[in-house]
């Protein structure tokens, strides 16, 4: 009785490992190296012992004994080709971009010695602009003067004027035009100073600020 007890134990341990060991055999070739090809498709995992038609075209991976030995991707859509170009295209970007604010930061800390010394280069190149620029006012008012009095000698004269005084109004005429040109362009650089050492004041500011300061350097 205990022989036939030990029998039928040994025969149900023996179909136990039959139908562990079967679904590995499926997928076993030569030289018991257990092969699986395997795609994504759709959300589910597809697997085969040779490649799944449903894998032709997809991205897929052949394991023997549980180890990658070969992975091939499938080429990208051309939609998803291009949105690739252009991810890349913006990193590369944004990679140069901080390069050359980099820069730009090392720069305005090398040029300035401190936040005053920042101030202090833009009062004096502003004033230097503005004496610039009351000069020529005071060349136009001259020439407004001038211009007034051939005028009234013009008027004068009866119409039409001399030929000489003639030419010294159109003269005069251009002298003025090229005077108040020449303020105005004075003007515009004075404002675009003032907005470049607005600019770089705020930018030194934040570079040369620290969160334990909580104000610039001085």
């Amino acid at each position: 009785m205990e022989l036939m007890k030990r029998m039928r134990r040994v025969e149900f341990l023996l179909l136990l490992t039959v139908l562990a060991v079967s679904p590995a055999v499926a997928q076993t070739g030569h030289g018991g190296a257990t092969r699986v090809f395997s795609c994504e498709v759709d959300g589910r995992t597809v697997f085969g012992d040779i490649l799944p038609r449903e894998c032709y075209g997809r991205t897929w991976v052949k394991k023997i004994n549980g180890v990658t030995v070969y992975r091939e991707a499938a080429e990208p859509a051309p939609a998803e080709s291009a949105r690739r170009r252009e991810e890349k295209r913006q990193r590369e970007l944004a990679v140069r971009e901080a390069a050359k604010r980099k820069q730009q930061d090392d720069a305005l800390r090398t040029r300035y010695r401190s936040l005053a010394d920042l101030d202090a280069r833009r009062d004096d190149d502003v004033a230097q602009l503005d004496d610039a620029i009351a000069a020529l006012r005071a060349d136009e008012r001259e020439l407004v003067a001038r211009r007034k009095r051939l005028g009234d000698e013009a008027a004068a004269s009866g119409a039409p004027p001399p030929d000489g005084l003639a030419r010294a109004l159109v003269y005069a005429d251009e002298e003025l035009a090229r005077m108040r040109a020449a303020i105005e362009k004075k003007i515009k650089e004075r404002d675009g100073l003032r907005q470049r050492f607005d600019a770089e004041r705020q930018r030194y500011i934040g570079i040369t600020s620290t969160p334990a300061a909580g104000r610039p350097a001085q």
